[in-house]
Formats: C-alpha cells, structure tokens, sequence
C-alpha cells in the first residue's frame, strides 16, 4: 500500500535553450499535475524540467491509493502522495548477486520479514531495521506496481525495466532512526534502486512553471 511515510515515523539548474521559464510560473506549489516538458524552480538551484512521469495507484480491499513520481533533468526523483510531497536526490543501484540485495529481497530478507510481520500485525511492536550508508533506517512499507508513464524511460536501470505486471515491480521505503526526516524509497525490478531524500519544504520552491495545457 501506498503509505511511505507512516504518521508516526514521519550545478545551477536549467531549462530549454531561449525558453522563458518564469513567463508562466505561478506560487502553486502543488506538484501533482506536472508533465513532461513543465519545470520547478528550486532555490539556490535555478530551473530543473520534468522529464518522465510515472502515474501510479494501488488498491487494498475498497480503498484505492494514487501518488506520482516525478523525474526531473538532473537525475532527481519527486514523489508526489497524499502523505506530501519529497525529493530523491540520491540513487543507489544494488545488483543482483550482491550481499545487500540478498538481505533486502532474497529470501528470507528484509521485505519477507516485513510482510510476514504486517500480516500477523507484530511490526509495530517488532519493527525491522537496515543500515545503509551509515545510517539506520525503519522499513515502513512495500508494495506493487504498474505504473503509467509518460516521457522517456529514466536512465536507472531498475527504473528503465518496469514492466506492465504489477508483481514484477516492488516499491518500499525506509525512515531513518535519528532522523525522520530521512528516507529512502526502493524499487526492485532486476536489480533495486535505493532512493535517498527528504520532505520539500514550503520555502524549497521558488515557482513552478507549467505548459499550456
């Protein structure tokens, strides 16, 4: 299910060569409606353009769950849900065969345990950890996927093999221990992508430009 982010853990940049970026930029900072080809204007960074959207959704009994990601042309990753809005600044790619993948999707592994703990409700008493980079992060979801894009496909690879079978495409996401602000999304394909970012601020966005629609 979609709910990365549970309520209790919780260069310059540029755009089209002549284009007038700020011609059509509004103080709506809402960023669930971009496409392709529309731009956020982040402070101190300048303009960074949407390049791929993924629309997504995922139902659990009557209850359905949307959000977006948002690829921008510097590589980072915008999630736009329900429980806000985050940038992804950071990839990480784990290949099969490597001792991190087996612990996070091999058997047994970190998302086994955590769905067998979800199932007999025990996570929150028993929760599950990880340690990355350093830092020690709380698994707080997994889930499918069959997204709809629209754009080219990103250049990181577990994102350019997303298939139409939602079974083949697992999403999860980590908050860290010390700091709640941090998390990480994950995506399994063949190999996982691991995500690092943060919430965006109110005050992260200078203005968001949008295409005629």
């Amino acid at each position: 299910m979609k709910l990365p982010w549970d309520k209790a853990a919780r260069q310059n940049g540029h755009g089209a060569e002549g284009r007038d970026w700020s011609a059509g930029t509004t103080g709506d900072h809402n960023l669930g409606d971009l496409e392709p080809g529309d731009a956020i204007t982040f402070w101190g960074e300048g303009d960074r353009v949407v390049q791929t959207v993924y629309e997504c959704g995922e139902g659990i009994g009557e209850r359905e769950y949307r959000w977006k990601w948002i690829f921008l042309d510097d590589g980072s990753l915008v999630e736009h849900s329900a429980d806000g809005q985050w940038r992804y600044t950071e990839h990480q790619i784990v290949p099969q065969g490597s001792a991190l993948f087996s612990d996070l999707v091999g058997p047994d592994g970190l998302l086994e345990q955590f769905e067998a703990r979800v199932r007999t409700d025990s996570v929150g008493d028993d929760p599950l950890w990880v340690d990355l980079k350093g830092q020690r992060y709380r698994v707080t979801s997994t889930g499918t996927v069959a997204p709809k894009r629209r754009g080219p496909s990103p250049s990181l690879g577990p994102w350019a093999q997303i298939v139409k079978s939602a079974d083949r495409n697992v999403y999860f996401s980590f908050v860290a221990a010390e700091d709640e602000n941090a998390g990480v999304l994950g995506l399994w394909t063949s190999h996982v992508c691991l995500s690092y970012g943060r919430p965006i601020g109110l005050t992260d966005i200078d203005g968001v430009f949008r295409r005629p629609r």
